[in-house]
This record gives structure tokens, sequence and C-alpha cells, in this order.
């Protein structure tokens, strides 16, 4: 465990130990539910923290499940143009990271274009690999990832190599109306499995719904969910705000990922606020 790691785990021991101070001694009749659901989650992350260790940059797994069902047709070019801005800014890190990307539509909930590869490695995408067809098998392709980030969790504990932070991104413009493997309930169950883990990261960019209740009603946190427009501007600002992100993200050490899964966009929704204001905008028109 590195001095780093150190640190946090001593500022993280200084919180829990204020917190169980307040608890302790808040007057009789007033509500410690709030403070003792916080000192919870604050002693589960610096146990896991304390159990993984710290991360080196390539325990960074970040999982990208693209939507390119028909209605993506008129924003093929800046899906494309966003994710490679997105893989570009990336690439120009500190540090390494691993990457996974997958399409899914109705003829396939799961076509994998990159698989596992160090992100540096990685090369843009293009109308040849993305364009749209077909409906929207959302559950199906989330609980194949799912399985498959299983399978790539075991063979590596298998092999002795390093746990790896799990970093989940998906992009939907539209409701889930084509699965069969997978329902609500299941990806639900799935999701809430991997959450407690603790190094799992799950975020959610709708279009054309309220992305809010679609995101949680499968187990994903406020905090890691936007809607946004299906502009083209609207498109590249969500690729920008998963970018920075991610950014964030990658920077922190294991314990600040474990603490702030729950937020992942750090209270700062641009490709949302956006959306927002042109909604505003037309309601006074």
């Amino acid at each position: 465990m590195n001095s780093e790691l150190n640190i946090n785990l001593n500022t993280e021991a200084s919180y829990i130990e204020r917190l169980r101070q307040l608890i302790a001694e808040a007057p009789d009749g007033i509500d410690v539910g709030p403070l003792e659901t916080a000192l919870a989650s604050a002693e589960a992350a610096m146990a896991a923290a304390a159990t993984t260790g710290d991360p080196s940059p390539d325990r960074t797994k970040i999982w990208f499940l693209l939507d390119r069902s028909g209605s993506m047709g008129p924003l093929t070019d800046d899906v494309i143009g966003g994710f490679n801005q997105f893989l570009a800014e990336q690439q120009a890190q500190a540090g390494k990271a691993r990457i996974s990307v997958v399409l899914f539509d109705a003829q396939n909930p799961y076509e994998v274009v990159v698989d596992g590869r160090r992100i540096s490695e990685v090369p843009p995408l293009t109308s040849g690999i993305y364009s749209a067809r077909s409906m929207t098998p959302l559950f199906d392709a989330m609980g194949t990832l799912l399985e498959r980030a299983d399978h790539r969790i075991t063979q590596r504990a298998a092999a002795g190599r390093d746990a790896e932070d799990q970093l989940v991104l998906i992009f939907t413009d539209g409701h889930e109306n084509a699965s069969r493997r997978f329902d609500r309930a299941r990806i639900f169950e799935m999701i809430k499995d991997r959450q407690d883990a603790g190094n799992w990261t799950f975020v959610f960019m709708g279009a054309n719904q309220d992305s809010y209740a679609a995101g949680g009603s499968v187990g994903f946190d406020r905090g890691s969910i936007q809607d946004f427009d299906a502009t083209p501007a609207s498109v590249h600002a969500s690729f920008m705000e998963f970018s920075r992100g991610t950014a964030s993200y990658r920077n922190k050490p294991r314990q600040s990922r474990v603490m702030d899964r729950h937020d992942f966009f750090e209270g700062q929704k641009l490709a949302e606020r956006a959306l927002r204001e042109q909604e505003e905008a037309q309601t006074q028109n």
C-alpha cells in the first residue's frame, strides 16, 4: 500500500470517527438515520480500499455500450465524432486503461468491436463499423456485458492478475423494446450485486425518455445519469461529459472511486443543462 493510499485512508478514518462522534453526541429526538447511512457507506468504502489496495493505472476497465438502433440514423456522424473525441481525450490522459466497446441492436444485441484493449491502442470508430439499424434490446446488451465482465474477472483472478475497477458507460437514445434473454428485474438484480461489491460504477446517458426513470429502474444512481437531446450539439456534449467524468475517475485512487461511484458526474451535468435550457425556452415561446 503506497503513501498516497495511506493518506487517503487516514483522511477517511478521520471522517468516520467524526460521524461516530456526531451520532454518539446527538441529542435525544434527533434523527441520526442519515448519519448512520453515511457511516455505513464510508466504512464499506474504507474496507474495500484497504482490501484491494491502490490501483495501478492498468486496473481501470471501461465498458462502453453504444446504441446503434435505427433511431440513431440521423445522428450517426455525431455519435462517431463524439466517441472519437472521447477516445482521443482518454488516450491523452496520463496512465493506462483497458476498454471494451460494444454496439447493440436487435440484429446483434452484443457486437464487440473492441475487446479489452489498452485504450492507447484503440483505433477511431468509423461508419464502416457503426451504422444504425433495427430496434433496442438494451436489457440483453447490458446482461450480456455483465456476464462477459464476470468471465473476465474470473479469468484474471485465476491467473493471479490484479483486480480492475469496472466502469460501465451506456449511451442510448430510446427505450428498451427488443430484449429476449434478460428483463428489467434481472438487470436490476445484476447491477445491485455489483454495486454492493464496491468497485463497479454504472453510468447512463439517455435521450427521448426519462433517463432517471429508465436508469433508476435497473439500479443506476441519479448522480450517474443524464438526459440529453437527440441533436448533434447535445450528442457531442454527452460524449464530452463521458470524457470529463472518465478522466476524473481514472485520476482517483481506488478508495475515492468507491466512495464516488454514486456520483460519476460530480454534480455537473452539462449535456442535461443544455437540454433543460432548451425546454425552458420552448415553454416561454
